[in-house]
């Protein structure tokens, strides 16, 4: 599984957006259940990350 937390602010991005893409695709062909929820669980973890650097960002300026 991706860990958020060891990639740069860019390979973050570019992760995030493939995890969306794929998530997408799946629900496209009619997955479902577990493997949607696992999907969107790593995608919160990404989005989490995004958040935290942002804050980290704000109070070091």
């Amino acid at each position: 599984m991706l860990d958020p937390r060891v990639l740069d602010n860019h390979e973050l991005d570019a992760e995030l957006a493939a995890l969306r893409r794929g998530r997408d695709a799946s629900m496209d062909e009619g997955a479902g259940g577990e493997s949607l929820a696992e999907a969107d669980r790593l995608i919160e973890r990404f989005e989490e990350e995004i958040r935290a650097r942002h804050l980290r960002a704000a109070e070091d300026v």
